[in-house]
């Protein structure tokens, strides 16, 4: 049975999904088992006629707004059709692959795999103000949620694998709770769940977030390794806001990927919010 891996994509990322994104995957990941998705959102002709020359499956998102938080109705209409055995999803527009990660889909199979961050973050912070959130989620399901993720380490939502059965699980669940399709609230549906029903804390390799450095690491012609030499799998520039994106010329080759004169002042940031626990 043939594994997926789903991303979603509109037309501002999809040079970078075309480029980085997808050439990194097929140059590092044995895809010879794996079905690639991507949701467009907005692609233009040229980016999905790249795509499909690449024999990638381009599904058309029906729904509106952020399209992380939008994809989980689209992903769970085309999960509805398909017999997969796995599935992967994963972002597409700060993400690049080093090597290879299909052997993820034959390791601990029986529930949702994926990494947690390794200190607070912003959304640990604005989950207490209820007038952040007020639009995406009814009070009830607001309460509820805050008492299951209290004091919990984030589960980042950039990279999650699951069995295709959980997945769409997970998707009727997450599009139920999420009332406005914002930045932000597919985050804490995810853990909401996750955190309900449990999950396999994946190695931070696996979705390494640059800006939260799990473990040392160096980048030399344009590639990521950890201390001990080895090249780190998932590469994740993430970080709310471009200014805090640790990684300028952020991309997949020798000529990228050049670490930003505020990398150190965006740590100390974190380490503040560290600070402020529940």
């Amino acid at each position: 049975m043939k594994n997926a891996i789903i991303a979603c994509a509109s037309a501002n990322i999809g040079d970078f999904l075309i480029n980085h994104w997808l050439k990194s995957l097929k140059e590092n990941v044995n895809l010879s088992n794996i079905d690639i998705i991507i949701l467009d959102y907005g692609l233009t002709k040229e980016q999905a006629k790249k795509l499909k020359d690449n024999r990638v499956i381009i599904k058309k998102g029906t729904k509106t707004g952020f399209p992380n938080s939008a994809k989980f109705g689209d992903i769970k209409k085309f999960l509805s059709a398909k017999d997969y055995d796995q599935v992967l999803t994963c972002d597409s527009s700060d993400i690049i692959f080093q090597s290879d990660i299909s052997h993820l889909f034959d390791e601990d199979k029986s529930g949702f795999r994926c990494i947690c961050e390794n200190v607070v973050t912003l959304f640990k912070l604005i989950i207490d103000f209820e007038f952040t959130l007020s639009r995406s989620f009814n009070k009830n399901d607001l309460e509820k949620i805050k008492k299951v993720i209290k004091g919990k380490k984030i589960a980042n939502a950039g990279f999650i694998l699951a069995p295709c059965r959980l997945f769409r699980q997970l998707c009727v669940e997450c599009e139920s709770l999420i009332k406005n399709n914002s930045y932000g609230p597919d985050q804490i549906a995810i853990n909401y769940v996750l955190y309900r029903d449990g999950f396999k804390e994946l190695d931070p390799k696996y979705n390494f977030l640059v800006l939260l450095k799990p473990f040392p690491f160096y980048i030399k012609k344009g590639e990521f390794y950890s201390k001990n030499g080895e090249k780190i799998p998932v590469v994740h520039n993430g970080g709310w806001k471009k200014f805090f994106r640790p990684v300028k010329n952020f991309g997949y080759g020798s000529s990228f990927n050049q670490l930003k004169k505020t990398y150190s002042i965006s740590k100390i940031f974190i380490k503040l919010l560290n600070m402020f626990r529940w």
